[in-house]
């Protein structure tokens, strides 16, 4: 007879293992798996709903990832964890975290139990990122599915740092994708528990008429609609805040009869949505008159359902806006719409390119309501516009508006895109506005990630209000020089030039002029001299000059004069650098005006 042998080895790891196996059907006797969320190498959330006909309690079996390092009681400390929503109030109910967790080699378990009371329920689970240890310390890592780690990403993401990817990347990338297999959430009930059920989450907001959700990057969405009668709208809003009161990822509603924003998820309306810091939420109820509406949502290019660089919301497949009536019957009254492309326009200066600076006149005969929409870039101070838009009174030349980057918001797309839709009144008179782009980051020359609304970088006029009427407006107007005596501008480099002009009789005159100085010095600038005696009789000077918006070194004097009769010359001169149309630095708020000019004074 052939003999068997055996080793003591085989016979106790046999041994352990029986063992395990009798440990964990009595920690599973009397229990069956209703929900079970494993293996999250190619997904990032996974959620099941369940529904409880009464009080029941809920046994958890959690894998997951991280290590402590926040002290924020309100969020998860790690990086692949589950929790639980209340299907109607979409209020968390169960967070797995650091503390509630045991060690189980490198990752972290929850195995236990909690009371629900009746009701329906959401189950989620997410592995966003990854920490791997080396002998350079703790590496973090986003784990993006959409493109697994490659030299060519390396060089992409890390530059002249790309190297440390044949040390890290590679070696994590196996670890991680080793362990996600196994991380995951089982939820368990009594054999004796019946009638519970399932459902596909996320379920339903009640009388929803209109949502976008699963937002992913670079997003643009705008939907119009129309209400027959006043109606009460619940909107549902998930988004991506940036610190400052400042959005990422956010929506806003708008009425395309008055230009008027009527609601919008921002500083002031993002509560916290779970997870994340950065993660904004909004669950209110507004109430529309009749009337048409637009709704817009936008994204930037990173922390969205497509891929998310930090902790998800705890309703992450709700990332987007939802739109939802108080009753059934008030649906009727509502119809979706094609969003209306710009009303009532007036003036506009798009799709503008690098190094361009361009200007349009418009008259108005009375006091108009104007809404004002502007796309740019602010500048790398965070507190200036690099590409921006402003409307100047076109016979005072004075300022009435400018696109100033603390009143804008995010534009989609980078960080520094920025955008201002307001709505502004002006009195009767003609206006000139005028766009102007830096060197970098324009119309189909972007630098970085553009923003959702690329055609109207720039700026637009259009009526606002129920009242609007077209013909209080004059399009595309010269602006009259009421009053113009004499004028020199769009003076180049090295100019010396002269107008000759006569005043026939006393008379005050406005002197309204545009040059270039510094340190207490002029370099471009003018003057009036006497035409038979060369006496000068005013000089623009540093002392009287303000600045004229752009650089520094742009001045500007507005001012008047009394001049006596008698024949005279008009002077301007200039230095060999920053002119007209040649700029070394930022042009003025009135290039076309560079020079001099005198007017009869109105006043």
């Amino acid at each position: 007879m052939k003999q068997i042998s055996v080793s003591r080895t085989s016979i106790l790891g046999a041994a352990i293992a029986l063992c395990l196996l009798l440990v964990w059907q009595e920690g599973n006797a009397g229990k069956r798996v209703l929900i079970q969320l494993r293996d999250f190498t190619t997904v990032e959330v996974k959620g099941a709903g369940l529904t409880l006909p009464h009080r029941t309690t809920v046994y958890i079996n959690a894998l997951g990832g991280g290590k402590k390092k926040d002290r924020d009681v309100d969020r998860s400390d790690l990086f692949a964890y589950g929790w639980i929503i209340n299907a109607n109030t979409r209020e968390r109910v169960w967070l797995m975290t650091y503390e509630n967790t045991n060690a189980q080699d490198k990752d972290r378990e929850f195995d236990g139990s909690i009371e629900l009371p009746a009701g329906s329920y959401e189950v989620y689970f997410v592995a966003y990122g990854f920490q791997g240890k080396s002998g350079m310390g703790t590496i973090e890592m986003n784990i993006d599915r959409r493109e697994k780690p490659s030299k060519k990403k390396a060089e992409k993401e890390w530059g002249p740092f790309s190297w440390f990817y044949g040390f890290f990347t590679e070696d994590f990338y196996a670890e991680w994708e080793k362990r996600a297999k196994q991380w995951g959430i089982d939820i368990s009930l009594s054999d004796g528990t019946v009638d519970e059920t399932t459902f596909n989450v996320p379920q339903d907001i009640p009388h929803t008429f209109f949502k976008v959700v699963k937002q992913g990057e670079n997003d643009h969405v705008k939907q119009g609609f129309t209400l027959a009668k006043p109606v009460t709208i619940r909107v549902y809003a998930l988004g991506e805040g940036t610190g400052n009161d400042e959005f990422a990822d956010y929506g806003w509603i708008v009425d395309s009869r008055t230009g008027k924003r009527v609601w919008e998820l921002n500083g002031g309306f993002g509560g916290y949505a779970g997870g994340a810091r950065k993660n904004k939420k909004a669950d209110e109820t507004i109430s529309l008159p009749a009337g048409e509406y637009v709704l817009t949502y936008v994204t930037d290019d990173s922390h969205s359902f497509a891929d998310w660089n930090d902790a998800p919301p705890d309703d992450p497949f709700n990332y987007g806006i939802t739109l939802a009536t108080t009753s059934d019957s008030d649906k009727t009254a509502i119809k979706l719409t094609d969003a209306p492309e710009f009303k009532n326009v007036i003036a506009e200066l798009t799709r503008i390119g690098n190094d361009e600076t361009r200007d349009v006149s418009f008259t108005l005969k009375q006091e108009t309501e104007l809404r004002v929409y502007a796309l740019g870039e602010r500048s790398l101070s965070n507190r200036d516009m690099a590409d921006y838009g402003w409307i100047i009174n076109a016979r005072t030349r004075e300022k009435v508006w400018t696109m100033e980057e603390a009143h804008s918001e995010h534009a989609g797309g980078a960080s520094k895109n920025r955008m201002v839709d307001e709505v502004i009144t002006l009195p009767k008179g003609t206006y000139t506005m005028f766009y102007k782009t830096d060197d970098s980051h324009a119309y189909r020359d972007w630098n970085s990630s553009p923003p959702v609304d690329q055609k109207h970088w720039g700026i637009t006029v259009m009526g606002a209000g129920e009242g609007f009427n077209e013909s209080v407006v004059e399009k595309n107007v010269s602006p009259k020089r009421a009053g113009l005596i004499v004028q020199i501008t769009q003076v180049r480099d090295d100019a010396d030039k002269r107008e000759y002009f006569k005043i026939d009789k006393p008379a005050r005159v406005r002197i309204y002029s545009l040059g270039e100085g510094q340190n207490r010095q002029m370099y471009d600038y003018g003057w009036i001299e006497n035409a038979r005696t060369h006496e000068v009789v005013w000089e623009m000077t540093y002392g009287m000059t303000f600045h004229a918006g752009g650089a520094r070194k742009n001045r500007m004097v507005n001012t008047t004069i009394t001049l006596e009769k008698g024949e005279y010359l008009l002077r301007y001169v200039s230095d060999d650098s920053h002119s007209y149309n040649d700029w070394n630095t930022d042009a003025p708020d009135d290039p076309t005006m560079w020079g001099i000019t005198v007017y009869k004074d109105d006043e």
